[in-house]
């Protein structure tokens, strides 16, 4: 009886080494996981904005030559679960451009998801390999709040006051800029849309006194050409929680936006890439409506036609 309760002793013993062994590894496999590196964009917002209390998760690749997708979980210093998602585009890598989007390719009123106005982009020698949607618009009728100008053409000449537009010059300079300045500078537009508050100009903050949280979409310049869109997932407690539009200027004035606006949001956020392994487009944030919102107009990122 002696001997079987002694060994019984030592097969405790033995099992309580080799769980404490293993407590000691795990103790250092966590300290690696709390000393990860993060992606460039994730550590920005982390050190540059007041937003980020812990990352869960952040993955960054690149969506085609010049173009690079960046999706990052985390909480809110608010204490909620959100989810970004940042498109940059250097135009200044040979080939990467911005184009309008459409529905069915027209100039013409009408609504359709940014992946069915992919569809029909017709840019010759480019491939569109990123879009997000654009203007508020009419959910009736689908005619865009804001201006619309198409290959030079002004279709729409009307902005919405207090707004700001965005798109190229005939020079192929990027602009985003307050409806104030639209009819000095309605002549040299090549393609423009219209979008929502001025959030940044030259580098200085606009007064917001919208505090409203919502999803949201919005757009940035920086002063060397680097284009940033983002898509901030909202309206889902244990998803993601939207931002306020203060919120928003606070992620493009870290990522050093000369210029930043918002665009429409809501159930309208949409933020689409090409899939790097096969020739199809994938809706990467989680529109709060469920599935993709037809919209008036949006915008593609493209790349030459390899």
């Amino acid at each position: 009886m002696n001997t079987r309760i002694k060994h019984y002793i030592s097969l405790f013993l033995s099992l309580f080494l080799m769980l404490s062994t293993a407590s000691c590894q795990n103790d250092d496999d966590t300290s690696a996981i709390v000393a990860r590196e993060y992606a460039p964009a994730t550590q920005t917002l982390m050190e540059e904005t007041e937003l980020v209390s812990r990352v869960f998760s952040d993955t960054t690749f690149v969506v085609a030559p010049g173009v690079e997708e960046t999706d990052i979980h985390y909480l809110s210093m608010k204490g909620l679960t959100m989810r970004i998602f940042i498109l940059k585009a250097d135009l200044k890598q040979e080939g990467v451009s911005l184009a309008p989007l459409t529905p069915y390719g027209s100039k013409g009123y009408a609504m359709q998801t940014i992946p069915d106005m992919l569809k029909w982009l017709d840019e010759p020698q480019q491939k569109a390999v990123a879009a997000v949607n654009a203007d508020f618009f009419n959910m009736t009728t689908g005619e865009p709040r804001g201006i619309v100008h198409i290959d030079g053409e002004a279709v729409r000449t009307t902005p919405l006051p207090g707004r700001s537009f965005f798109g190229t010059t005939k020079n192929g300079e990027v602009i985003i800029a307050h409806t104030d300045d639209y009819p000095e500078m309605k002549d040299l537009l090549q393609n423009a849309l219209g979008g929502g508050d001025l959030l940044i100009k030259d580098h200085i903050r606009t007064a917001i006194t919208n505090e409203d949280v919502h999803p949201r979409t919005a757009v940035g310049i920086t002063d060397d050409n680097i284009l940033y869109f983002i898509a901030v997932d909202g309206r889902q407690f244990d998803y993601s929680n939207g931002m306020t539009l203060s919120e928003v200027a606070e992620v493009f004035e870290a990522l050093g936006a000369k210029d930043a606006a918002n665009l429409d949001g809501g159930g309208s956020t949409t933020f689409v890439t090409l899939h790097s392994l096969a020739d199809v487009y994938h809706i990467r944030n989680r529109p709060s409506d469920g599935e993709p919102r037809p919209v008036g107009n949006g915008w593609a990122i493209t790349v030459n036609q390899q």
